[in-house]
């Protein structure tokens, strides 16, 4: 048992990363989404929803976590106002200071990765308010779980190029290179079957979140008018694409202390959060184990 009687998370990230898929994860070892539910509303407004559903992944039973936002938006923010937001927002200490150092992560990784000035990097409001949702209701299940520490895999950053607002990227895209300096990176084989469409790994690839120069996504809206943001969509046939996702990378850098295989534990709990796309051959998941060291 740790010291401070806390649990220790360790992720499972060979498949890649995002902000939904590690929702998910933790939705499935435990976490109560209706308090991550609070928490996101207080920082993102009533118009964001979370539900869960359970799905399988390439044989793998998994819990996939939908953020549907109900208003398109058609304004900017800018990270001083997102930082007002957290600053504001009646979030437990702990969830409000994980959030800030995932942010800030994030932010200066654009920054750097596209030469902006941090308080010039500006988000589309569609994308903050998914930013928000992902980063708060990740910080606030970890909380929830008595989570005091993480550690984490490689990471499979993905390969080939994604389409942009300023043209093709290559993968792993400027932000995510920028995150993945100084972590083990991991490459999985492609899928045994290849998809009558480029495959993302998360239906939330946050590469669409900031207005300028960034990837973009695809926002469509459902019978009800619910908003879902669909994957960046690889060029080439046959790519891994985007398998880690700027916001997934600024959790995990922020997050987990070390790189690491999984460490002695007795195992507590396990967790698998999906993405958005079910890859034959190539489970699609975010793993997390919960234990003691």
């Amino acid at each position: 048992m740790r010291k401070d009687g806390g649990l220790h998370a360790w992720l499972d990230v060979t498949a890649g990363v995002a902000g939904d898929m590690l929702m998910g994860a933790l939705v499935d070892a435990g976490a109560d989404l209706e308090l991550l539910q609070k928490a996101v509303r207080a920082v993102a407004g009533e118009g964001v929803t979370l539900r869960r559903e359970p799905v399988i992944r390439a044989g793998l039973r998994a819990t996939k976590v939908h953020v549907d936002l109900l208003s398109r938006g058609t304004g900017t923010r800018t990270w001083p106002q997102l930082r007002n937001c957290l600053i504001d927002a009646d979030l437990h200490p702990q969830t409000r200071q994980r959030a800030m150092d995932a942010f800030e992560r994030l932010v200066g990784a654009y920054s750097r990765g596209h030469g902006i000035e941090a308080d010039q990097v500006v988000m589309a409001e569609v994308g903050a308010l998914d930013s928000l949702s992902d980063i708060v209701g990740d910080c606030e299940a970890l909380r929830l779980l008595g989570v005091t520490s993480v550690s984490a895999s490689p990471v499979a950053v993905g390969s080939g190029r994604i389409h942009t607002t300023q043209g093709d990227l290559p993968v792993p895209v400027p932000a995510v290179a920028e995150l993945a300096r100084g972590w083990g990176l991991s490459r999985p084989a492609p899928p045994t079957e290849l998809p009558d469409e480029p495959v993302p790994a998360s239906s939330t690839p946050h590469g669409a979140e900031f207005a300028a120069s960034l990837p973009l996504g695809e926002i469509s809206a459902d019978a009800e008018g619910v908003l879902t943001e669909g994957p960046a969509r690889s060029v080439g046939r046959g790519d891994l694409g985007e398998l880690a996702t700027p916001t997934g990378m600024a959790l995990l850098r922020s997050l987990a202390a070390r790189c690491e295989p999984l460490p002695p534990m007795t195992l507590r709990s396990v967790g698998v959060g999906a993405g958005g796309r079910d890859v034959p051959g190539r489970p699609n998941v975010v793993r997390v184990l919960l234990g003691e060291l």
